[in-house]
């Protein structure tokens, strides 16, 4: 035990080190950029660069007042991340304790007081947002340089060889060119237009990512559902993002692939129109859609991919968690990045795991896993079943047919809901009596889903108070 706390240690120490050493080495990075470009007034760059320093020359780029303005936003895009996530350690911990104390049944509370604690301690601990918070400030940094430090030079004006910006007329590679690599090995210009569309492509797509990491971000602190993990996942979201809206946008750039090219054409001044024109002028648009959701371009690559190749789709056994009533896209994703991503995954969640890790309350947890259930039973019938019930859970239908016992020992419950259902096209009266012989044979299904929680505990409740 003990060598593992000092292996624990050195991890810390390791990462709190590098932490400071990449924040200090960026801060000096940056003032020594904006020291340049107070400079770049009062020099003057020879006509070769090879003896000016990197910096010097960078600082040349833009005029003085709109560099430093370029350097803050890169600070602010940078420093909001560890900013923001010291503020949610540091002032909702207590915030979070009381939370859950409010949402969890008393009984539960008092029985799982321990692992609470550990984990509200872990959770609320410097130490374990370091390494996924470095990464994503590495994401950042790279991800905004492009953006608002990399200013290209104008190939119209050749003879100028400073002062300008970088020189994209050489950075030609495979991954921005794809097979248009042979219009720059042939000389023609045609590589030029496509060079500028892929990294339009790549630099939207990124900020669609990051944009959705800010909103992320903000709603885990208000929700008190921040973790590590969200700087893990908004990582891969920004790099996933950004090389998905450069690869459609090869389509983008040749709407013929995409059979919309009819509509297109070149107009008496020689440019491109109809189609090609209105895709071409807002890939910025796409790109930073495909950035802020990245699952729908893989699943647009997808059809296109399945279509052009003549392949069968794969149909899955697994059911979409939207399809349960309450739960939206951003629900989706922070499931998913649970690990339920399915609604079968989720009737096998533990409602107490998921209201620790996540902003949703237990009594919400405990409702959509018996909703997925209910679902797991009924599949393609549980949209139809809801709409003529009014039944969404697995809860619901258990607390039904107990009540309708209770009242008539001899009223059949599965015959009440079955002549609810004889207006409706669906006819599935003997899945809802094999339901009803389940729930009948494993009658703990509702305390499992409600563990005693739901009684009124007065001495569990005065327990907490104090």
């Amino acid at each position: 035990m003990t060598g593992e706390k000092s292996g624990r240690g050195l991890i810390f120490y390791f990462y709190s080190g590098l932490f400071i050493a990449v924040s200090v080495f960026f801060i000096g990075a940056v003032v020594l950029l904006f020291y340049a470009s107070t400079q770049t007034n009062q020099i003057h760059l020879p006509a070769s660069t090879a003896d000016t320093p990197i910096y010097m020359q960078v600082a040349s780029w833009f005029d003085p007042v709109f560099f430093q303005y370029n350097l803050a936003l890169l600070v602010f895009a940078v420093g909001i991340i560890p900013l923001v996530t010291l503020c949610y350690i540091s002032a909702m911990s207590e915030e979070k304790k009381r939370r859950l104390q409010r949402d969890l049944p008393p009984a539960i509370y008092l029985a799982n007081s321990g692992y609470i604690q550990s984990y509200l301690g872990k959770i609320f601990n410097i130490r374990n947002y370091l390494g996924s918070m470095m990464t994503l400030m590495f994401v950042v940094i790279f991800g905004c340089m492009i953006i608002l430090l990399l200013k290209p030079a104008p190939l119209a004006l050749p003879d100028l060889t400073h002062g300008n910006g970088v020189d994209y007329y050489r950075g030609a590679n495979f991954l921005m060119l794809g097979t248009y690599m042979k219009s720059y090995m042939d000389g023609t210009g045609e590589y030029l237009d496509v060079l500028i569309y892929t990294l339009t492509a790549f630099q939207f797509g990124f900020l669609g990512g990051y944009v959705y990491f800010i909103g992320l971000m903000v709603r885990s602190y208000f929700t008190l559902d921040m973790t590590p993990n969200i700087f893990i996942s908004s990582s891969v979201r920004m790099i996933t993002g950004s090389l998905l809206a450069l690869v459609l946008s090869y389509f983008f750039i040749d709407p013929g692939g995409l059979d919309l090219s009819q509509a297109s054409g070149v107009n008496e001044h020689g440019k491109i129109s109809g189609v090609d024109e209105i895709l071409i002028r807002s890939l910025p648009v796409w790109s930073f859609f495909i950035g802020y959701f990245p699952n729908r371009g893989l699943a647009f690559l997808e059809n296109i991919a399945t279509k052009a190749l003549g392949l069968a789709r794969v149909h899955e056994f697994a059911s979409p968690l939207s399809d349960l009533p309450g739960i939206n896209y951003n629900h989706e994703i922070l499931l998913n990045r649970e690990g339920f991503d399915n609604i079968e995954n989720l009737a096998n969640a533990n409602a107490l795991d998921l209201a620790l890790r996540t902003g949703f309350s237990y009594s919400q947890l405990v409702q959509w896993i018996s909703q997925a259930c209910l679902h797991g039973y009924l599949r393609n019938d549980y949209h139809a079943f809801v709409e003529h019930t009014g039944i969404v859970s697995l809860d619901d239908f258990i607390h039904f047919c107990r009540t309708i016992k209770l009242r008539d020992s001899s009223a059949d419950p599965v015959e009440m809901i079955t002549a609810s259902l004889k207006n409706g096209k669906n006819d599935f009266s003997e899945k809802i009596r094999i339901l009803n012989y389940l729930v009948e044979a494993n009658d703990t299904v509702t305390d499992m889903l409600h563990p005693a929680g739901n009684q009124d505990d007065t001495a569990a409740s005065e327990a907490i108070r104090e």
